[in-house]
């Protein structure tokens, strides 16, 4: 073997070890990272699925009750990142929930004038133009109802969206509403 050779094994090794050292200290952040997010989860109420496991069935709260098990879950997000409502997709139905944390009244506007009263309403009226046109059926036109409790959104299901970008409109309308509710709160 030439010097030449043993150096390049010497340098070589010497970036083995930096590059070792390097991802040491990456698994350290992401180990740091990870404490703090448990940490914050916590916080929050989360538990690790192994403590779930050994509550009583008694004290687990049921997820909000769908027509039919949800294929996708969506957390609605307002512009700060706060979660303002989830969302339980099926592929003919959506169920939103608003955060337990919130109380949204349907009386605080934009709620009833806008989402209700105009862009949904909108919606449905265009799609029965559309059966009037016969490009769709009656069992295919937008259905939606609000389930209040003591005046405040419990959910709201809407039925026959029938394309994901229709849908996207539907919860950006819904998150969007959220907000300007929140803001008026």
């Amino acid at each position: 073997m030439s010097e030449e050779d043993i150096k390049k094994i010497a340098n070589t090794k010497l970036w083995v070890e930096e590059r070792i050292k390097s991802l040491e200290l990456e698994i350290e952040a992401l180990r740091e990272t990870l404490a703090v997010l448990d940490s914050y989860l916590l916080q929050k109420g989360f538990r690790p699925a192994a403590e779930v496991k050994a509550v009583p069935v008694e004290s687990v709260e049921p997820p909000p009750k769908t027509e039919a098990v949800a294929e996708e879950v969506i957390s609605l997000k307002v512009k700060d990142g706060r979660i303002v409502a989830t969302a339980y997709l099926t592929s003919k139905s959506v169920t939103v929930v608003p955060a337990s944390s919130l109380k949204l009244k349907t009386s605080t506007p934009p709620f009833t004038s806008y989402l209700i009263g105009k862009k949904l309403s909108q919606m449905v009226n265009a799609d029965k133009e559309q059966v009037k046109g016969g490009v769709l059926s009656e069992d295919e036109v937008l259905q939606f109802s609000v389930e209040e409790d003591g005046g405040f959104i419990k959910k709201i299901t809407l039925k026959n969206y029938r394309t994901k970008t229709r849908l996207k409109e539907i919860l950006n309308l819904i998150t969007w509403t959220f907000e300007k509710m929140l803001e008026k709160a």
